[in-house]
């Protein structure tokens, strides 16, 4: 049982980047993850970003002899529900399905007709105090997902749901999440490096509070 693994999610940042982005292969600051991440920027609150789990589920199926000898390999798909509330042309995009192309010289997005998905790659920085943990997905097909809320007492919010792709990158699965891990503070004070045998991939460590927005 490791204590320091649990996480909860107090703050968080979303960035996209071109498909088949690679992931950073280390993250000091969640404000400042890489020159090709661009931030979706203010998300909603009060309903976080949902990973949704659609599919079969696994069934048994057995022998004479062994009644349950097997377990089948369910289809699963994986989403991710984000409640954007920029109105900007990046989320406008995302929302209804249009190209860059579509960006009109005075900044406006045209509205097509037939929605497209906008495939990108997306990371997904969850904040813990002075702790985050990187989630990332190199390919997820994005498109507005439910009706723009509107309200006299809140920000208008647009749903956009991401359906997580196979990518070439990493064999063929549809992403990499990191482990949730320890602070491990220095003498000083200062982000010290994890072991080798902690790290996954991109590292969770220590930022400095007053370095970016740390806690």
């Amino acid at each position: 049982m490791n204590d320091d693994a649990t996480i909860v999610a107090g703050r968080g940042y979303i960035y996209f980047a071109p498909p088949n982005t690679p992931k950073p292969s280390q993250i000091l600051d969640p404000l400042n993850p890489g020159p090709e991440w661009a931030t979706i920027g203010h998300t909603s609150r009060d309903d976080l970003p949902e990973f949704g789990r659609d599919g079969d589920d696994p069934e048994a199926i057995g022998s004479w002899q062994n009644a349950k000898l097997r377990q089948t390999t369910p289809d699963i798909t994986y989403s991710v529900t984000i409640n954007a509330i920029q109105a900007s042309a990046d989320v406008y995009r995302l929302y209804f399905g249009a190209g860059p192309e579509l960006v009109q010289p005075d900044g406006s997005v045209r509205i097509p007709a037939t929605p497209v998905p906008q495939i990108q790659a997306l990371l997904v920085i969850l904040v813990d105090g002075t702790r985050f943990v990187p989630l990332w997905h190199p390919r997820v097909s994005l498109l507005g997902s439910d009706s723009i809320e509107m309200a006299t007492d809140d920000f208008v919010v647009f749903p956009i749901t991401g359906t997580f792709l196979s990518s070439s990158l990493i064999g063929g699965a549809v992403g990499e999440w990191a482990q949730a891990l320890p602070v491990q503070p220095s003498k000083l004070g200062m982000p010290r490096p994890l072991p080798p045998e902690m790290e996954f991939g991109f590292k969770a460590q220590l930022f400095e509070a007053g370095e970016g927005e740390g806690e």
